[in-house]
């Protein structure tokens, strides 16, 4: 094994720790609004979970990426406050990761190692699309807390901090 490469293992291990903390990050965030619901939720989310663990590329990935957004926005409405918009963003984040998590054992083989360089580039794409994600939520609860007069200025912010995420993610993914 080379020190330029992560060893299967490791990385495996990595991605699926990653669905499950993700799963649970989702689950506090939809139980925060209504108890009763985490049991359903949390069933779900287990059922799809392995399903989707089994078969990261199949159909069973995608009912998790929706059971996951289902159990975090069912019991709650849409953010108004500080607290909903930070729900909002670790929800986010949870899916996010979950979806790069999954995309990553779906497409590398199950017994390669893993070259630094791929794993370099994963993450500095998964952080910039989460940067945005969070970016968006700042925007979200800037313009749900601040008085209408200020909207304007507001969204004008938001889209800079729009074009400034596109900038790097472009950056973040050239090859070169």
């Amino acid at each position: 094994m080379s020190a330029a490469a992560v060893e299967s293992r490791t990385w495996r291990r990595t991605a699926v720790a990653t669905v499950v903390v993700a799963d649970v990050v989702v689950l506090l965030a939809g139980g925060a609004a209504i108890a009763g619901f985490v049991p359903f939720a949390a069933g779900a989310l287990a059922l799809f979970t392995l399903l989707a663990l089994r078969r990261p590329g199949g159909h069973a990935a995608l009912g998790l990426l929706l059971v996951q957004v289902l159990a975090a926005t069912v019991p709650s409405g849409a953010p108004g406050d500080l607290r909903g918009w930070a729900l909002a963003a670790a929800v986010g984040t949870a899916v996010l990761a979950t979806h790069l998590a999954l995309a990553l054992l779906a497409a590398w083989p199950v017994r390669a190692a893993l070259p630094r360089e791929t794993l370099r580039r994963w993450l500095a794409q998964g952080a910039a699309l989460t940067l945005l994600g969070v970016a968006a939520a700042g925007a979200g609860a800037a313009l749900s807390l601040t008085p209408s007069a200020w909207g304007p200025w507001v969204a004008a912010g938001a889209l800079a901090l729009v074009a400034a995420m596109a900038w790097t993610v472009r950056e973040a993914t050239r090859r070169g």
